[in-house]
């Protein structure tokens, strides 16, 4: 399902000098406040939430931004990012704490923001997301690097084998998995999003987070490994844990799960006591 099939409307924002898209759909629902999306590397709504934001829209009212390479010259830096997730959220909210949810390195710009807005981010849901690049991703985004400076076509298999899960990639054919390599983006944003990936660190800053969180590992996330997901409910105060048997790639690989894992949350976010381990469903 494209989020185009549910009636989004399309507007943008000016943030240090760049257009940043954002897109609304669905109603406002009882007390369930506005639910801000941000995407992943390499996505924009319609590639990571193109299943979610439609279903979730009939749900409530929700909005999703498109990341934009800023204006500047110079290394591409969270803040900026933080800063166009924060002007969409300013026009957005009508003053209202707001319910946020990132992907990724979207996980990483949602948690940032909502350290910098405690009042304003009453809920937040961090999928497959980190705190500090470990050696671990520095290797893998050294050879992405080094695949991408050489013009390799082997980046677009090398990033689908890290992204998916083994039984997820057994289970298509050829031609699909050569199809699913075409749609991948390459420009200079994303190598810009990619030298950023390598460069994160915000422990200082989780520890401002107020908002009441569900983090969500994935258990076969060979970007992310869980064991990020696991450090940042440790180091969230009013936090709540699951996974999904899935790659990184998660949007794509179980959004049907991931979406009753966010549906159910956003009914009730306080259902579980911080600290809860909440059961995995069974794969």
């Amino acid at each position: 399902m494209n989020p185009n099939d549910h009636n989004r409307s399309t507007d943008s924002v000016f943030v240090d000098g760049t257009e940043v898209p954002y897109y609304a759909a669905g109603a406002s629902q009882g007390d369930r406040p506005v639910l801000v999306m941000v995407h992943g590397s390499t996505g924009s709504t319609d590639s990571h939430y193109g299943y979610l934001f439609p279903m979730l829209a009939f749900r409530q009212r929700v909005v999703s931004i498109d990341l934009r390479q800023p204006a500047q010259d110079g290394p591409l830096t969270l803040q900026q990012l933080v800063r166009q997730v924060g002007a969409v959220i300013d026009r957005v909210s009508g003053g209202k704490p707001i319910s946020l949810m990132g992907y990724s390195l979207g996980a990483v710009v949602a948690a940032a923001v909502a350290a910098e807005r405690p009042d304003g981010v009453r809920n937040l849901m961090l999928v497959a997301g980190w705190m500090k690049t470990d050696a671990h991703q520095q290797l893998r985004n050294g050879i992405w690097r080094e695949l991408r400076a050489a013009g390799s076509q082997a980046i677009r298999n090398t990033m689908l084998f890290c992204a998916f899960s083994a039984g997820f990639i057994a289970a298509r054919t050829p031609q699909e998995l050569a199809g699913m390599a075409e749609k991948i983006t390459l420009d200079g944003f994303v190598d810009q999003q990619m030298d950023l990936n390598g460069r994160i660190d915000i422990v200082d800053q989780v520890s401002k987070i107020r908002a009441t969180t569900l983090v969500v590992g994935c258990t076969q996330d060979q970007m992310v490994p869980k064991a990020h997901s696991l450090q940042l409910f440790g180091a969230i105060d009013d936090a709540r844990y699951t996974e999904i048997d899935s790659g990184h790639a998660v949007v794509f690989e179980r959004p049907a799960e991931l979406l009753r894992l966010v549906d159910s949350f956003l009914r009730e976010p306080s259902a579980s006591a911080a600290g809860s381990i909440l059961p995995a469903s069974r794969p």
